[in-house]
């Protein structure tokens, strides 16, 4: 490819797109944010490649390059693990990452795909490889964006104090004690504000880049987490059939992994103090979910514990769809803090009204949408009381309902995100 097939440009001779390479540190497909984002810059004629992480599920059997079904088709470039020779290199890669804060694996795959693409930009996903990205960008004069899904340093200390034993991994071992949080946000500080923009997920977060690393606030904007309207539509999505429901119950889902830091066994602690007429649907899987099985036992109220395990995202509105409200019982911790997950906008898209934790993001959506109950962290308790409220009065939870959805299609929509995001390109 060439730099001369889809770069346009203006009568003043500005060139209107670019041609992005987008680095992400994970698989892909599929993840959800990577791909509204890609569908809304190609919409307005940027050109996207993605250079991402193998799955490592099998050796050999993905592609290192491939072009994938997410907006009429992107070409993806994989840093392979798969392999004696591969498992080595990135072995290697990864110590002197943990070393520097540059990983020498993927500086020569970006590399090699910003020459082969000719691009324009490096747009990098997240804390862990946005050093390496502005390594490449510093190199060959290319504006770099850094669009940070979360608060990685206190995402790796949630993970690292609940998540599985590190004996069973030297390489996650050896990371724990070399790379320490405290380090992880030294390097946020220095090279976040290293970026020509940085996009986040919620104000909150805006406000931590800005505040703890310096940078200014013009070079920041916020893309939230929203959902495509037309996709979440109570008016036409059919709810999933899952078995163990029952119809009698109030049906209050919750939708996405099994965290250390997701508040589910508080989910499940409330259940067992409502009485019999409400019932869980956890749709998702998880580090958690052993345990999370085991306590419903425990409590006796494995009955009205529904596992679904792992859906595909195109399935989430019908599970959605199949229940009366929405959680997001987070843990209250620096990370949740800064951040919002989909799901809430999922509820509210579906007209479901919702129940959260009390953490600035999420609080502030939903009390200003008035499209719900928010509960302390943790609170087994409160959140039984206002999951017994709904399933007593289901004229109030319809309400709460119609207000997210009205909140929604004003405000909380990826159309209005998707804008937002193309205007980061406009000002580079």
């Amino acid at each position: 490819m060439t730099g001369s097939e889809s770069v346009s440009e203006s009568e003043s001779g500005e060139t209107d797109t670019h041609r992005i390479c987008m680095v992400l540190p994970d698989p892909f497909p599929r993840d959800v944010r990577v791909e509204k984002e890609i569908r809304a810059l190609r919409e307005t004629g940027h050109e996207v490649v993605v250079v991402c992480r193998g799955s490592g599920d099998g050796d050999g059997g993905e592609p290192t390059r491939e072009r994938v079904d997410v907006a009429d088709g992107i070409p993806v470039v994989r840093v392979q693990r798969d392999g004696p020779r591969a498992r080595v290199a990135n072995v290697a890669s990864a110590a002197v990452d943990t070393a520097v804060g540059v990983h020498p694996r993927w500086l020569l795959a970006v590399d090699r795909v910003v020459d082969d693409f000719d691009a324009s930009v490096l747009h990098v996903h997240d804390l862990p490889l946005l050093r390496t990205g502005l390594v490449v960008g510093h190199r060959r004069d290319l504006p770099v964006v850094a669009d940070l899904h979360e608060n990685y340093p206190e995402s790796v200390r949630q993970w690292r104090r609940e998540g599985p034993g590190v004996r069973e991994n030297p390489l996650t071992a050896a990371k724990r004690a070399l790379l320490p949080v405290s380090r992880l946000k030294r390097r946020e500080r220095r090279v976040v504000p290293e970026a020509d923009r940085v996009v986040t997920v919620v104000e909150e977060a805006r406000e931590h880049y800005c505040r703890d690393c310096g940078v200014p606030p013009l070079r920041t904007q916020v893309v939230g987490n929203t959902v495509d309207q037309e996709v979440f539509d109570p008016e036409s999505v059919e709810p999933a059939s899952v078995d163990g429901l029952d119809d009698d119950r109030f049906t209050a889902a919750y939708v996405g992994g099994f965290g250390p830091h997701r508040g589910l066994e508080t989910a499940i602690r409330a259940l067992a103090a409502t009485g019999d007429s409400v019932e869980l649907l956890l749709v998702g899987d998880g580090p958690k979910m052993a345990d999370l099985r085991d306590l419903a036992t425990d409590l006796g109220v494995a009955s009205r514990v529904t596992f679904t395990g792992w859906v595909d995202l195109d399935d989430v509105p019908h599970y959605v769809a199949a229940a009366d409200a929405g959680l997001v019982p987070h843990a209250a911790t620096p990370h949740t803090e800064t951040t919002i997950p989909h799901k809430l906008f999922q509820y509210m898209s579906m007209g479901r009204p919702v129940v959260v934790s009390a953490l600035a993001p999420l609080e502030r959506v939903v009390d200003g949408a008035d499209a719900g109950r928010v509960v302390p962290p943790g609170d087994a308790s409160a959140l039984a009381g206002v999951l017994a409220e709904f399933a007593e009065n289901r004229a109030l939870a319809t309400r709460f309902g119609r207000n997210g959805r009205a909140a929604v299609e004003e405000t909380y929509h990826w159309g209005r995100d998707a804008e937002r995001l193309r205007d980061v390109y406009r000002d580079l």
